[in-house]
């Protein structure tokens, strides 16, 4: 009894004209996407953050110093060291190799509440599953997936508001033992196989290494801007609405300024060598680095710089010439580097993390039914997506506005929270032949701050006997 059709849309006064002419298709989209530039900087939305080691005798007043509102941790202990920021918790795990996936379960709810506890922001689900190192079974799209899509849901149960991010990819090749998968392949699979269903923010890890951060990106080459082509790679996959977190990125200074000769041949060092710049290139970098994401990524989240203080872990952790030491933004003694003076001092847009209502029609909201058989009948559905910051919830009152005129709309669900789908209906009994208009409204309060929004539909009722059919 009911036709889904396309309309042209001939403005308001046709509430009650008889239908005429070839419809057209009426629809949502997401806006495209356009790289910003110098001439058109996006709104602030880049927030600033650092990785942290544990089990050194760091001064942790070197956060609010850098001007960091962002600490990526490691530890329970860590994570309530910082109160006065927001946390990021890097929560590694093993695949159930006994197959006690209701441990998992289990476990994953435990942590999930114990971090909430610990006032713990968000998560990143395990780290680097594209190389061996992480994921010592051998990398693996699908596995890494399957793991993810078990602590998602079992994070959401019980913790709505916790946000997850996806582990952060590794910008790399794939060697010829596969104990690397080039990340633009592995995140392809993971889309794949359903991945974006399982995550509120995408971790990527855009290392510079050697080059500029303005230095273009393209398939063969890895460098900080290859972000975009996973970007591209998210888009294809419809998941533009979704940010990217940083949660890994620096350059390597040069050993040599510390007296240190550390050779390509030294385990430690070996496929990091070719990597390090000068302690002035570093600081350059790293600033220019902030900047050009804060400039031309609007769809970039925090940004977690690798790193403040591995430098200070014992010869017992680290041996000298590991390149983990020499990212840091701290010499091993806890004095700064030039870096750390230039992270201080840059520039930066503080951003306001809250919440974005945008209704998004998820068909053409728009129906066709006969004169002669009046009915109940379902005009279409829209989603209330959070557009804003991740993780931040919001109810919404949905109220079909009143018709003198125009058919009875309701509404299902009446109370919607971010990211419900909405579907509406409408009576068509005792109206005439004619196109009805009917807008529904959207209402919530984000940050203190009621916001409004509608939504229209279309109800044409036909003389035709074939709209009954």
């Amino acid at each position: 009894m009911k036709q889904k059709i396309t309309l042209v849309l001939i403005g308001l006064l046709t509430l009650l004209s008889l239908m005429g002419g070839m419809p057209r298709r009426v629809f949502a989209t997401e806006p495209p996407y356009v790289q910003s530039s110098a001439a058109m900087i996006p709104r602030p939305h880049l927030g600033y953050g650092i990785h942290v080691a544990p089990h050194t005798s760091v001064d942790l007043g070197w956060v609010d110093r850098l001007g960091m509102d962002w600490v990526k941790v490691y530890t329970d202990t860590e994570a309530g060291y910082y109160r006065n920021k927001k946390v990021l918790y890097r929560y590694d795990l093993i695949w159930p190799g006994d197959g006690n996936w209701d441990g998992l379960k289990s476990g994953v709810r435990a942590r999930a509440l114990k971090l909430v506890d610990l006032g713990v922001e968000a998560v990143e689900v395990h780290n680097e599953p594209n190389l061996q190192m992480e994921w010592p079974r051998g990398p693996n799209a699908w596995e890494y997936t399957q793991l993810l899509r078990i602590v998602y849901t079992e994070i959401k149960a019980v913790a709505p508001h916790l946000i997850v991010v996806s582990g952060g990819l590794a910008p790399t090749i794939t060697t010829p033992s596969r104990d690397a998968i080039t990340d633009i392949d592995f995140a392809r699979e993971m889309f794949e196989n359903g991945a974006g269903n399982y995550f509120d923010a995408f971790g990527y890890h855009p290392y510079g290494y050697n080059a500029p951060p303005e230095d273009a990106p393209n398939a063969r080459t890895l460098n900080f801007r290859r972000t975009e082509l996973m970007r591209e790679l998210m888009l294809e996959y419809d998941l533009g609405s979704k940010p990217m977190w940083l949660t890994e990125f620096g350059w390597l200074r040069d050993p040599a300024e510390e007296g240190l000769n550390c050779l390509a041949s030294d385990l430690s060092f070996a496929g990091f060598s070719w990597m390090k710049v000068s302690g002035q290139t570093q600081a350059d970098y790293i600033a220019r680095a902030f900047d050009f994401a804060d400039k031309n990524w609007a769809w970039a989240g925090p940004m977690f710089l690798w790193n403040l203080n591995w430098s200070m872990l014992g010869p017992g952790v680290l041996s000298q010439c590991n390149h983990m030491r020499w990212f840091s933004i701290l010499r091993s003694d806890g004095q700064p580097t030039l870096a750390l003076y230039s992270v201080a001092a840059m520039p930066r847009r503080p951003v306001r993390e809250i919440a974005e209502m945008t209704l998004v029609a998820l068909d053409d909201m728009a129906v066709e039914i006969g004169y002669s058989c009046p009915a109940i009948i379902e005009v279409g559905q829209f989603q209330v997506r959070n557009t804003g910051y991740p993780g931040t919830g919001f109810d919404a009152k949905i109220e079909p506005a009143v018709s003198l005129s125009g058919p009875e709309v309701t509404v299902s669900p009446a109370l919607a929270t971010s990211d419900d789908v909405v579907t509406v209906y409408a009576d068509t009994t005792g109206l005439t032949p004619g196109m009805y208009v009917i807008f529904i409204n959207v209402e919530t309060d984000i940050g203190g701050a009621i916001v409004s929004q509608n939504i229209r539909g279309y109800v044409v009722v036909s003389e035709t006997f074939a709209a009954c059919q």
